[in-house]
């Protein structure tokens, strides 16, 4: 299995066990609105249920959210306005530039730049689509996961889609 993790924060982002493109200088992951049960199966555990004494049991609780923010423990955050945006961004592409020079140090910035710029640009222009989510840390300096959610091709339901700068995360086989 593959973890991806926030090249800044260290923060475990997402795993493999999604279906992921790229689509430029995004990973894009598609995820499924889920509900949990925190419900122990007793038939699991192995042992009979005792005979002399009810048991009470305890309160059934669920939790509900995106498959890819729940597994990995992600934290939501916001942006007021696209000038706050802007001003996350700038320091987070110095950093991942950073990162990119230290793996590649013969790689073609401007071209980097671009192609980063670009993705930059479809993320602002559609800004009010989009929720953001931190790692686990909070940390506000890492990698935010953008979700949007969108009908995949040949589909009506929209369904959510996690979008990560490329760059901003390290890969590690586990």
């Amino acid at each position: 299995m593959r973890v991806y993790k926030c090249i800044v924060t260290g923060d475990e982002l997402f795993t493999d066990t999604y279906p992921i493109e790229t689509v430029g200088a995004l990973y894009k992951i598609k995820g499924k609105y889920v509900t949990r049960s925190d419900k122990v199966d007793e038939s699991l555990l192995g042992a009979n249920p005792s005979a002399e004494e009810l048991d009470e049991g305890t309160d059934e609780s669920s939790t509900s959210g995106i498959n890819i923010v729940l597994d990995n423990r992600l934290q939501p955050t916001s942006f007021g306005t696209k000038k706050e945006y802007m001003a996350y961004f700038k320091d987070f592409v110095k950093r991942m530039e950073e990162f990119v020079k230290s793996k590649n140090p013969s790689v073609d910035l401007d071209a980097w730049r671009s192609g980063v710029q670009n993705a930059f640009k479809e993320v602002a222009s559609n800004l009010k689509d989009y929720e953001f989510y931190t790692g686990e840390s909070s940390n506000p300096d890492g990698n935010i996961a953008l979700i949007k959610w969108e009908a995949p091709p040949g589909e009506t339901d929209e369904v959510p889609y996690a979008y990560f700068f490329v760059d901003g995360v390290k890969e590690e086989k586990v």
